[in-house]
């Protein structure tokens, strides 16, 4: 079995405990209802002991806020053989839902793609589901069977440690208590949704037998990508319910879906399977990403064919799917048993994530919910008979192929409950955030390890690294993961922004050392994706998820991280290549400004393509990056009053606002921190947009208790409800932005040289209606701790006080007196005091 690198984290690892924090701890719920229907309302504290029975069938367990572990339960008493179903959701509405509030079918997060699953008992004792379940904050215990079952102990045994607030290295508080909540939710999101090194393990059970398989979400071999017009033969028994798999499949799990059900033996089978979707002793076709829909992730319609055998649990059967010339033919044992066409592979593609046709791609393997069989002997043969692929799966060398493979690194993932994959353009946000919070450096690192050892090193797609590799795959298989995985071009640029933003940080020159190449790899295949006529950044092959090609958005945010590199470069004494990117950043903001800048609508266009058009991104990036003057500026936030729709701001205006128009945290995030931005270093009055947005935005994710999970969402509607339904991430950093945005800005503690070796002290003291705000910032060799308090008048008390070896500046606005009252600080102007690590200063000024 191939390994990812280890390089930085394996250092982390020997000199720290925070690497094996990974054994277990069993997380309670909080608060309980025995009822005939799931309650939000009628809860009280949990008490053990708590019994189900016909007439109140339904307990609901609320566990307070985010948590994610493997489903435990302890029965003391049960009258009789019984079932019951264990229901999962972030949000209370999913209790209601048939399916909670999923599946999960984009990705294989090592963790169960259902949030419904049953269990049978038949005598007491202590019991455990088979997956780990992502993120979640409700679940419920409904009864099938006319019995008793009385539960002792019910939870959630989890390797994930989330810790209050004011146990954490870093910590935000401030007079307005709703930023002290908001700072907690990136706090709580990024604890969610980071895992340790080898905490999680496969969702595969390679065995004698072949491959175990539990119902999930079917993950495709990496070999047959590229792979078409074939046949796949494998062997399959059925311990309960059916088999699953695919062909023709994108490497995602995309393409006809095929499961085979079985009798339904009344000792094996639930009294909840559904059998007007999944019929007896029949073959069930899908297309798309599943055979039910979820939200975003939709899928064709379903058939299912009523078979002229029965199919047997715990017997073995040859399955072999021909992709022909007239349709996917399925046969069974030898014996032909339908041709399914082609039509809903035409009619339902995916340019981004599907197979290139109904006719190529891979094959994978998955039964449906609460369906359990055994995959072995697979093979797959050309047209003429030649033999492509062979595999008993009996080996474990099979996890990475399938891209199942437990984790190696400790990483950070895009959501605690989906997709649990590592997108990159969130990492953004995510590395930021954790750097202010948990200060966990071995998640960080472990992201840019995982990320270099996927890089395409030569050839098509050189210096890409992937956008949205899951956790179990492999650097083997990075060429065929290609370009599916590495599809969008400006979260190679946000990976490039977040490792300046690291170095910015950390000071950790020698990761750079040791990825500079690959940073510079990297750096040149964005580089080729300016446009030689406009010198904006797009081509006709780029896709960018911020705006559009020739765009404002695109093009600031490569400014942005070029500049950012320039710093790098400098340090590590490349001059060629820091003198490279400046010029770069500087032709790419003339481009921008002489393109782009529209004083007919007072801001940046969206595109040459949209000129009238704004969007919440560009209005950030342009002012992050430098290229807005402060004229611009001004007028690039007034222009936002366009985009203000409901609790937020629309990311665009290409198209009308509804009640159904999706706010992103994540643009919005950025949004946020360009507004500080503007008003610190360019005195443009922002703060009233950014009071807004904390104010009746992001306070949206604490106020709401059937929606809270005390973490940040992956989108808002703008009434304030998640912005995809059930779908919704509610554990998404993406949009925990303000975690370090109010550490950085409010409270007023930033960077000036790589490392905090020089650092400001610059307090917000007006604008937000704050009367103090206090914090700790985790920085290499110990912490910041600051604070800043209004008194009478015009006088404010400060203090801070910083790890010995750095100085600091504190940045106060028209001083007109101070006076120390513990430590050394020397005023040098109207507007800055010097002060130096290793004692604390406590002091008064008149301003």
């Amino acid at each position: 079995m191939s390994t990812l690198p280890f390089s930085w984290v394996s250092l982390l690892c020997a000199v720290t405990l925070f690497c094996h924090l990974t054994s277990s701890t069993l997380v309670p719920p909080v608060s309980s209802a025995i009822g005939s229907k799931p309650s939000l309302s009628d809860l009280s504290s949990f008490a053990y002991n708590a019994s189900i029975s016909p007439t109140s069938p339904i307990l609901t367990l609320d566990y307070g806020s985010e948590v994610l572990g493997t489903p435990t339960f302890d029965v003391v008493a049960v009258s009789g053989p019984s079932q019951f179903e264990f229901k999962y959701s972030e949000e209370f509405a999913g209790l209601n839902n048939k399916y909670g509030d999923g599946p999960w079918t984009f990705a294989n997060g090592l963790s169960n793609t259902f949030r419904t699953e049953t269990f049978n008992i038949t005598e007491p004792g202590s019991y455990a589901s088979y997956f780990l379940q992502g993120g979640l904050r409700w679940q419920s215990v409904k009864l099938l069977t006319n019995t008793t079952v009385t539960f002792s102990q019910i939870g959630l045994d989890t390797k994930t440690t989330i810790l209050p607030n004011d146990q954490l290295p870093g910590f935000f508080n401030a007079s307005k208590s709703i930023y002290s909540d908001i700072w907690g939710l990136g706090a709580k999101t990024v604890q969610a949704a980071c895992v340790d090194n080898a905490s999680l393990v496969s969702t595969w059970e390679v065995t004698d037998q072949g491959v175990l398989l539990h119902g999930q979400e079917p993950a495709q071999s990496a070999i047959g990508v590229n792979f078409s017009n074939y046949t796949m033969s494998f062997l399959t028994k059925i311990v309960r319910g059916g088999t699953g798999w695919r062909v023709a499949s994108s490497i995602i799990p995309y393409g006809p879906y095929f499961v085979l059900t079985s009798n339904y033996p009344q000792d094996t089978s639930f009294l909840n399977t559904d059998t007007e979707l999944l019929p007896p002793s029949s073959l069930v076709t899908g297309y798309g990403f599943s055979l039910v829909n979820q939200t975003t992730l939709t899928s064709g319609p379903v058939t299912s064919q009523t078979l002229n055998m029965t199919i047997n649990e715990d017997q073995w059967y040859e399955i072999n799917t021909t992709i022909s010339s007239n349709g996917y033919k399925i046969s069974i044992n030898g014996t032909l048993v339908a041709t399914i066409s082609y039509d809903e592979a035409e009619t339902w593609p995916s340019a981004l994530f599907g197979p290139p046709s109904a006719v190529e791609g891979t094959w994978g393997f998955g039964p449906f919910q609460d369906q359990v069989a055994y995959v072995k002997d697979v093979s797959v043969f050309a047209s003429n008979g030649t033999i492509l692929y062979e595999n008993p799966m009996t080996s474990t060398s099979i996890l990475e192929e399938y891209g199942v493979a437990p984790n190696q690194l400790p990483l950070c993932l895009d959501g605690s409950k989906r997709d649990r994959v590592v997108w990159l353009g969130d990492f953004v946000h995510t590395a930021r955030t954790v750097l202010a919070s948990t200060n966990r450096t071995d998640h960080i690192f472990g992201v840019v390890d995982f990320e270099f050892a996927f890089q395409i090193d030569s050839g098509t797609g050189a210096g890409y690294t992937p956008t949205s590799a899951p956790m179990g795959s492999s650097p083997s298989y990075k060429t065929l993961r290609y370009p599916v995985n590495y599809a969008i071009d400006d979260y190679q640029i946000f990976f490039m922004v977040s490792l300046g933003d690291l170095y910015r940080t950390t000071g950790n020159l020698d990761l750079f050392k040791e990825y500079w190449n690959q940073t510079k790899l990297l750096s040149s295949a964005m580089l080729d994706k300016i446009d030689p006529i406009t010198g904006l950044m797009g081509d006709t092959g780029s896709y960018f998820f911020s705006g559009a090609v020739n765009g404002t958005a695109p093009s600031a945010l490569m400014v942005i991280a070029l500049n950012q590199l320039v710093v790098v470069a400098e340090a590590l004494g490349d001059t060629a290549t820091a003198v490279q990117y400046k010029s770069a950043a500087a032709n790419i903001s003339t481009a921008v400004n002489s393109l782009l800048w529209n004083e007919e609508i007072g801001s940046y266009s969206y595109s040459l393509a949209a000129p009238t058009n704004i969007s919440a991104a560009s209005v950030a990036f342009a002012i992050r990056s430098g290229i807005a003057n402060t004229t611009q500026a001004s007028l690039s936030i007034a222009s936002l009053s366009a985009l203000k729709y409901g609790c937020g701001y629309l990311t665009d205006n290409t198209a009308p606002g509804s009640n159904s128009s999706q706010l992103s945290p994540n643009i919005l995030g950025f949004l946020l921190e360009s507004l500080f931005i503007a008003n610190t270093t360019l005195s443009v009055p922002t703060l009233e947009v950014a009071k807004d947005l904390l104010d009746n935005f992001w306070s949206m994710m604490v106020t709401q208790n059937e929606y809270y999970s005390g973490a940040t969402w992956e989108y808002l509607y703008p009434n304030g409800a998640p912005g995809i339904d059930l779908f919704t991430s509610l554990a998404h950093p993406w949009g925990s932005a303000p975690t370090y945005v109010l550490e950085e800005y409010v409270l007023g503690v930033s960077s000036l040289e790589a490392g905090y070796k020089k650092w400001k002290f610059q307090p917000l003291l007006y604008g937000l209606e704050l009367d103090f705000a206090e914090g700790v910032i985790p920085v290499p060799g110990g912490s910041i701790f600051a604070s800043w308090k209004l008194l009478n008048g015009s006088r404010v008390q400060l203090e801070v006080e910083a790890p010995a070896g750095t100085t600091g500046i504190i940045e106060l606005p028209s001083i007109q007196q101070i006076y120390v009252e513990s430590g050394s600080a020397l005023q040098k102007n109207r507007s800055e005091i010097s002060v130096n690590g290793g004692d604390k200063v406590v002091l008064y000024a008149i301003l």
